[in-house]
């Protein structure tokens, strides 16, 4: 509405007057055709109407026309600064452009020529929940319940602005003097019985009780009005935690055991049943879990819990009739269940045991045990079920051998049952063998082509075989019609997948396409933030108040999950490898590689190459074709219901990310997050101290090295960074006497001072050595020591890195391979190729099916319908054991 206070000159006459509040009504009804006509008429008349101008450009926003509407919004504030309508519209162009602090600024300008402009002052409160300006929330929601205390949006709002702030006594005030005025609320309707926002109200409310650490009082109150609360399993939970808090044991365990009569699957009221009986032996909890498994038999759940505390004999008789159970019914997840048991070596070998003495006694007599009586006869499927755990069993222990064998022998009995080959798929995984692994994991996924777990499955084994065109095409199966499957992927924020894809293009060394799903990831979570901004309105107005806290909370952590930070640390690590070995220095490896083949080998790297290049185009244009026509349906779409066009997101474009000026600017992009949300990885103070420590910032290398140590002080990565900031400071000595006080204190904590002086690196390194000789891992570090110490000498880090000890307690297949990786890479210096091919068979001998270790160049080990390389595999080999 037009401001009355307005000078004379932006003053419209009354039939433009009422076509400017048929404008703001057109504009609210998305009819913006009729609006932006109505608004050109009042301008013909007055074509310096700032007001109109401002309603102008907010529509042709709208239409998508951003840069014709910001021009127009302008003009508008130009010729009419003392009208709030144009603040307040110059503030709803910004949030709409995601730039939320420019909009509050011009929000607060709206207020200065409107103070009690109750549109404003929402509008205002939501930016500032968003932007988490809890201070200036308290005071927007204040005068929004002075102007309009009657209603409960304003009382909850003001409520909750305390709440989050901390202030839990004004909170309650608030909200109990609301609830007074709720005592003569009408009686429910028929169709109505229950009152769900009176009763959400009063569950927040208890929470701000709970929350302030009132729990005598919290209890009173969950007592006096448990009848107009109407989620009764939520007001169980609560009174049980309300009796342990205040020591009412007994009222605590009757709550309990009513939850476990209504859910007897649920572990977690088990658990809390333990710790409200305060039991601590076994034998105690034996005899609970007895009289639990009495009471409910079907139940798993408790049959499963006790098999944590018991050994010997009882543990024996219990795993042994919990697996019988399962071989019997054919339960596929049987091994997951109680593969937690497998960190106690006792009972491995007595599972061992069972499961050898079930298999003989099923081969000869048909039965788990040895019985004379035709009655006990298992079914055959008993022994395929058997047969596929024994392949898990032994899989877990690292046996590959005999793992394969049970798999074999279960396929050859049953050839049609999708869970065998992938699983025998699962195996060569975990041998190394990622292209056998994805075309077992593919001819499972032809067994069943309509289950859409195996599809995705068939999906990631594929990718970690860097079989990237075929896992595309096989998601596709799964994905809309008429639309790019890449496309409709990020569309649905599959994370998973983007994430696999770009570990997949930088094994290939396609770095500018795994920075772009690493982008893209980055977006998804920005894009979670930005949609909290339509729930600040809607779970006020619908009362679901504990759930809005919550996801608040969740808000405000959200970059902590485990895919933003897996991509955040692809994405650091490859700007690293960028800043490194700029792009300009690899652009004639495949030329090397070519070199180093024999003729008829780099004709065939030739052609298929050239395969892979033309189906590259045709997906591309594929891409492109798919997306024009998206946006034309979409574009004729909202000229014909005027419906709002979203934010564009600037394209990613891969070749500009690879080739970026300042790498390690962008990986801070990435890392600033890690450090804030993922500070309890060592791999993100790594990260961190690899990025500083090329950027010179001796503070924070020091501050991540602090962290490295105080999470594990005997860590490999902990000491080559140690030692690296240790070399810096002696080749490059602070100068800065006030900086160098504070390393110098610092350097005290890490044990590497001795008197006022800091000791030698080579006497460090060999300390470090002699503390943990028997470990591949360290011995690694301790090598690219050696060389930081003195590059031109390698012979005796070479030997340290290619000695292999059974011994050792880590040597497995990641650990040998990312030695390999690192290197055929030169990070270890230039490396003779007989000691390279060495290495290599001596790691072939251990793991004969590992694709790297295969003598057959990394090159041509490739999918042959596919023609992309199969690069490092060290990340797959990483995965764990899903």
């Amino acid at each position: 509405m037009p401001s009355t206070t307005q000078p004379s000159s932006q003053q419209l006459l009354s039939r433009e007057n009422t076509l400017f509040k048929k404008v703001v009504r057109f504009y609210e009804q998305k009819q913006y055709k009729k609006g932006l006509s109505a608004a050109r008429e009042i301008l013909k008349k007055c074509p310096n109407h700032g007001e109109t101008l401002s309603m102008k450009g907010l529509i042709l926003n709208s239409l998508g026309k951003k840069e014709e509407a910001l021009e127009s919004i302008r003009n508008g504030i130009k010729n009419n600064m003392t009208s709030h309508v144009v603040w307040h519209v110059y503030g709803l162009y910004q949030r709409s452009e995601r730039k939320y602090d420019e909009a509050i600024k011009a929000y607060k300008k709206a207020l200065q020529c409107e103070k009690d402009s109750l549109t404003i002052l929402r509008d205002l409160s939501l930016l500032q929940i968003q932007m988490r300006d809890l201070e200036g929330y308290k005071e927007t929601r204040h005068q929004l319940f002075n102007l309009k205390p009657g209603q409960r949006q304003s009382w909850i709002g003001f409520a909750m602005s305390y709440h989050l702030l901390g202030d839990y006594d004004m909170a309650q005030s608030v909200l109990e003097e609301f609830r007074k005025t709720q005592q003569d609320r009408p009686a429910p309707a028929p169709d109505k019985p229950y009152d769900n926002e009176h009763s959400e109200f009063l569950l927040y409310q208890n929470l701000v009780l709970r929350e302030a650490e009132q729990y005598e009082d919290a209890l009173r109150h969950i007592q006096i009005h448990e009848k107009d609360i109407y989620n009764k399993l939520v007001l169980s939970e609560i009174k049980y935690h309300l009796y342990i808090r205040l020591n009412t044991f007994d009222r605590a365990e009757t709550i309990l055991r009513d939850l476990i009569e209504r859910n007897p699957e649920n572990k977690k009221y088990y658990f809390m049943l333990e710790k409200c009986l305060n039991l601590t032996n076994s034998d105690e909890k034996s005899k609970l879990y007895e009289n639990l498994m009495e009471k409910y038999p079907r139940a798993d759940a408790p049959k499963q819990i006790c098999l944590q505390f018991l050994t010997g004999e009882p543990f024996s008789k219990s795993i042994g009739s919990y697996l019988q159970k399962g071989f019997q019914k054919g339960v596929p997840s049987l091994f997951q269940s109680v593969k937690y048991l497998y960190a106690t070596p006792e009972k491995v070998q007595i599972i061992d045991s069972l499961l050898n003495n079930y298999l003989n006694n099923l081969t000869k007599y048909g039965t788990f045990e040895i019985s004379t009586d035709d009655e006990d006869i298992e079914p055959a499927s008993t022994l395929l079920w058997l047969q596929y755990y024994l392949a898990q069993h032994y899989d877990y222990l690292n046996k590959i051998d005999k793992a394969f064998e049970f798999i074999d022998q279960a396929i050859r009995d049953t050839p049609t049952l999708v869970e065998l080959y992938m699983f025998k798929a699962k195996i060569f995984k975990h041998a190394g063998d990622f292209q056998m692994a994805a075309s077992l994991m593919d001819e499972a996924q032809s067994l069943d082509t309509a289950d859409r777990f195996v599809n995705c499955k068939c999906t990631k084994y594929l990718l970690r075989a860097n079989q990237i065109t075929t896992a595309i095409e096989i998601a596709g199966k799964f994905t809309r019609e008429n639309s790019s499957p890449g496309d409709y992927l990020r569309e649905m924020q599959c994370m998973w997948f983007e994430l696999e894809t770009a570990r997949a293009h930088r094994r290939l060394k396609k770095y500018g396409e795994a920075l772009k799903k690493c982008h893209e990831i980055d977006r998804h979570f920005q894009e979670f933030i930005e949609d909290q901004f339509d729930f600040h309105s809607y779970c006020l107005r619908k009362m679901v108040l504990c759930a809005y806290v919550e996801m608040l909370n969740l808000e405000d952590h959200m970059k902590g999950h485990r895919f933003f930070r897996q991509a955040a640390q692809v994405a650091v690590e490859i700007y690293i490898r960028l800043y490194d070995h700029p792009l300009s220095d690899q652009d004639n490896d495949k030329d090397d590689n070519l070199a180093n083949m024999s003729a008829s080998e780099a004709k065939k790297l030739k052609n298929k190459l050239r395969k892979q290049q033309l189906r590259e185009q045709q997906e591309k244009q594929k891409q492109i074709d798919a997306e024009r026509k998206k946006k034309e349906f979409q574009r004729s779409r909202n000229k014909d219901d005027g419906e709002e066009e979203k934010v564009k997101e600037d394209e990613i474009v891969a070749e500009k990310l690879e080739r970026c000026e300042k790498p390690l600017e962008e990986a801070m992009r990435f890392l600033q997050p890690l450090e804030d949300f993922a500070a309890n990885f060592l791999d993100t103070h790594y990260l961190g101290f690899e990025v500083y420590y090329r950027r010179k910032k001796y503070l924070l290398m020091l501050r991540c090295l602090k962290r490295m140590k105080k999470l594990d002080t005997n860590n490999a990565k902990f000491h080559s960074c140690l030692m690296k900031f240790l070399k810096m400071m002696e080749l490059e000595p602070v100068t800065d006497e006030r900086l160098r006080t504070i390393i110098d204190d610092e350097l005290k904590t890490f044990n590497v001072k001795q008197g006022d002086s800091i000791r030698k690196i080579e006497d460090l390194n060999e300390e470090f050595l002699k503390k943990n000789s028997n470990s591949l891992t360290h011995r690694a570090e301790a090598a690219k020591v050696m060389l930081l110490i003195n590059p031109t000498n390698n012979l005796k880090a070479i030997e340290y890195l290619t000695t292999l000890d059974p011994n050792f307690t880590d040597q497995n297949l990641k650990v040998c391979t990312n030695i390999y990786e690192n290197m055929q890479s030169d990070d270890y210096g230039p490396i003779e190729k007989s000691i390279l091919e060495k290495y290599r068979n001596q790691c072939h001998n251990l793991w004969p099916q590992a694709n790297i270790f295969q003598s057959t160049p990394p090159s041509l080990a490739h999918s042959s319908n596919n023609g992309e390389t199969n690069g490092g595999n060290n990340e797959a080999i990483s995965q764990d054991h899903n």
